[in-house]
């Protein structure tokens, strides 16, 4: 499965391309887009290797003998990389999709190295100078941020060669190198996001020493690095630096759920019997006391369970807040992590607009060729159906689409019928696109047994709607699917303002007969009558696509159909009843 599955949170849809700029007939730089997946899969928690641990706030420091951020000039401070890609090789760039910007709000840089393909061996190093003068440290942290996704990083993962981000260091200017710290052994990361590092480098801090971010290997991932230092921690400083369970989920979870969270010692004393607490949306804390030590550099988990564990069985978003109290902690403001899940599938009706006030969470994609060409989001008042942002697939010169994009897990009830609607186009006339709209249990290729819409010849470059009912044979949580499978060297696929109701139909048998549509078969004049004010009405072709559209405030109305070809088409008549579909033949 490529590298996605959009938590676009979380990704959403995320990855996702937020906010891009996209020019028609333009390729897009794969700067700006990871191959990784936004996944809100829940995966056994990993233990890393001791004196590593994983933080989401910042610690103050006694010194700081190092410090870089890749905001000024590229590359700054003396520092110097060795380069085997020219075009694949570290860089200064900014992408603008979250979560970059987890690490710089404002927008400023960060040292990037792109992906490579499965036959572009990468040995990308990022070296500092030589750091001197740490030697009267009590103990000596480097911390950095990496962005990239555990998912494509192990040997063999996703289907990769193999390639991975790793933090080294040389006492020897450089001569040898010495692995601190290696992605492919950290698990714990599960989708794309930006990880703050910190590595106890108290060994080293007698010598001079260099520092290096190396990416070797082939058809790993994007990677990303920011803020780095070299640091002496405070005596006593810890926190809470992740809530690693529960994690949002389809399923419902228990009256009883236990909440884990990570203690990480940012400081260089051992700490013990201190409290630790969490609540659920600003609810009564819950406070259990932790009695085993933890030393400079270790994290612990600790699992509030039992009579201290969480009521989680409503479906909903919760916001979980833990944090740490301990006598003489110089820092407050890493005590604390906060985890926003949601928990149970959505349910209709729901709509999608693809705007930054949307929840895109829990959407997800999947680049099934492989070849780093997929749906992202973009922001343009020009392409957009309404507002400003929308999901496009981007050409590729040499391959034929294959790439796929899911609504979150939502529930549907047998029985009931449902309405899908959409808008799409495509960005140049002369170009041909190819769409496919299906329904299954999970999101997943192989789940997509159930095709709701086939589009095979797209050339309208401004939006149509397609308006498609439909049910479902048992009730449960699905997932709608959209494929676009266009061949190589075509246009860019826009869909935007995606909607699922309920579709409320007036009974065939005895309402129905009301409502009268003739001739038919027709030729180029149609006349509806109904026995009430007509609101809307809505022709659509036997692929789903909306081919006519009126506006109408009366009880009659003759619709020009001389543009429609000749063929079978279904009329939706809509009034404040509900919702009419009479069939209709053109035939000239």
């Amino acid at each position: 499965m490529k590298k996605f599955t959009l938590s676009l949170v979380a990704i959403l849809l995320s990855v996702w391309c937020f906010g891009q700029n996209k020019p028609a007939k333009t390729e897009v730089s794969s700067l700006s887009q990871s191959k990784t997946s936004f996944t809100n899969e829940n995966q056994s928690l990993h233990q890393p290797q001791p004196k590593i641990f994983y933080s989401s706030e910042k610690s103050s420091a006694k010194a700081d003998y190092m410090t870089q951020n890749f905001d000024g000039t590229w590359l700054s401070g003396s520092w110097t990389q060795t380069i085997l890609l020219t075009a694949k090789t570290w860089q200064q760039n900014n992408p603008s999709a979250t979560p970059f910007t987890t690490v710089d709000p404002s927008s400023l840089y960060s040292a990037i190295c792109p992906y490579s393909l499965p036959t572009e061996l990468q040995n990308e190093y990022l070296k500092t100078p030589n750091i001197t003068g740490t030697s009267g440290a009590i103990s000596l942290f480097l911390k950095f941020w990496a962005g990239y996704s555990y998912n494509w990083l192990p040997v063999g993962g996703q289907g990769n060669p193999g390639a991975t981000l790793r933090c080294l260091i040389s006492t020897n200017s450089g001569t040898s190198w010495t692995t601190l710290w290696d992605a492919n052994n950290t698990p714990l990361f599960t989708a794309w996001g930006w990880h703050q590092i910190l590595v106890d480098i108290s060994a080293y801090k007698t010598a001079p020493f260099m520092l290096a971010w190396q990416v070797t290997g082939a058809d790993g991932d994007l990677m990303a690095l920011d803020n780095v230092a070299v640091y002496e921690p405070p005596s006593n400083d810890i926190g809470i630096s992740a809530i690693t369970s529960p994690m949002t989920t389809c399923n419902l979870l228990s009256s009883s759920e236990p909440i884990v969270v990570t203690i990480s010692n940012y400081g260089y004393s051992p700490i013990s019997n201190f409290n630790v607490s969490y609540k659920v949306n600003n609810n009564t804390p819950v406070t259990a006391n932790y009695t085993g030590t933890i030393n400079s550099g270790q994290t612990a988990t600790y699992t509030f369970s039992g009579a201290n564990a969480a009521n989680l069985s409503v479906g909903g978003t919760y916001t979980i807040k833990a944090y740490s109290s301990l006598s003489g902690d110089v820092l407050a403001s890493n005590d604390t992590s906060t985890s926003v899940i949601k928990v149970g599938a959505a349910n209709v009706p729901f709509s999608m607009g693809f705007e930054t006030t949307e929840d895109i969470s829990g959407w997800t994609l999947n680049d099934a060729n492989l070849d780093t060409y997929y749906w992202g989001l973009y922001s343009s008042g020009t392409y957009a159906h309404t507002g400003t942002q929308y999901i496009s697939y981007p050409y590729n010169m040499s391959s034929a689409a294959d790439d796929w994009f899911w609504t979150k897990c939502t529930n549907y009830i047998a029985g009931t019928n449902y309405v899908l609607k959409f808008w799409y186009a495509q960005e140049l006339s002369s170009y041909v696109e190819s769409l496919r709209v299906k329904i299954g249990s999970s999101n997943s290729i192989a789940a997509m047994t159930t095709q709701l819409v086939n589009l095979p010849s797209i050339s309208n470059t401004s939006y149509i709607q397609s308006i498609t009912n439909f049910t479902v044979p048992t009730s449960g949580v699905y997932y709608i699917g959209f494929q676009c499978y266009s061949a190589a060297d075509q246009g860019d696929l826009n869909i935007d303002d995606i909607s699922v109701d309920i579709y409320v139909d007036v009974n065939e048998n005895s309402e129905a007969a009301k409502y009268n549509v003739f001739p038919n078969p027709a030729n180029n004049l149609i006349s509806v009558n109904a026995p009430e004010h007509i609101k809307q009405i809505t022709i659509v072709n036997t692929l789903g696509a909306v081919v006519q559209n009126e506006t109408v405030n009366s009880n009659s109305v003759a619709l020009n159909t001389s543009s429609l070809q000749n063929g079978l088409y279904f009329i939706q008549i809509e009034t404040a009843n509900g919702i009419v579909t009479k069939k209709i033949q053109i035939i000239r």
